[in-house]
């Protein structure tokens, strides 16, 4: 019996010992800020860098659409001959307005388009393209070119400026694609493209010399 005693002497004092540090415990509250942050940190920072990819990606599209609008607007205003040079440095324009976004830079192409007498022909005055820095002529003098039927109208000329970029995410989350980046490489990401109509206001047709 004395046994039998001890052992449940022991197991109360063990079972007593134990209830007190369950108490302790559930009425410590020291650590309990640094437990509820690293539980709603990792969701704070997906949330975060999220919301920076969204808006990063939504102004480079809007800065695509202002550069091509504004670039078309500018060669439309010409009042003289054109040059290359002058076409170039609108180019340049162009590229800059996406800084300080630098994952690529921008594919550009500015053709003049003729529209002849009759309304039913559009050829090529004369065409720019800029990829990786690197200036070349995308379609021939002269070449038939489609135009969009409501841009037919006679004895006119018209500026197209297409561009394009790759957006390419610091994180590629849910994004799956690649896309081809101005360099060759292919990255994880997005291609943003945009087009760009003006009608030659100053003069009768888009005149560029040496093009």
């Amino acid at each position: 019996m004395k046994v039998i005693s001890r052992i449940n002497s022991a197991l109360g004092a063990a079972l007593y010992c134990f209830g007190s540090s369950c108490l302790r415990f559930l009425k410590d509250r020291r650590g309990v800020a640094a437990m509820e942050f690293a539980l709603i940190a990792p969701v704070l920072i997906v949330l975060y860098m999220g919301s920076v990819e969204i808006v990063t990606g939504i102004d480079v599209n809007r800065k695509l659409n202002r550069a091509a609008t504004t670039m078309s607007a500018l060669l439309t205003q010409e009042k003289d001959t054109t040059t290359p040079a002058n076409i170039k440095g609108i180019m340049d324009l162009g590229a800059a307005a996406f800084l300080p976004y630098a994952r690529d830079t921008p594919q550009i192409t500015v053709t003049a388009i003729d529209v002849s007498s009759d309304g039913k022909k559009a050829t090529v005055a004369w065409s720019f393209r800029r990829v990786n820095g690197v200036d070349t002529v995308p379609f021939a003098k002269n070449s038939a070119i489609t135009l969009e039927p409501s841009l037919l109208i006679k004895d006119s000329s018209v500026i197209r400026v297409d561009m394009s970029i790759a957006y390419v995410p610091l994180m590629a989350w849910t994004i799956t694609s690649h896309t081809s980046k101005a360099n060759g490489t292919s990255a994880v990401g997005i291609t943003l493209s945009d087009r760009a109509f003006g009608r030659v206001r100053m003069e009768k047709s888009a005149k560029c010399s040496a093009c």
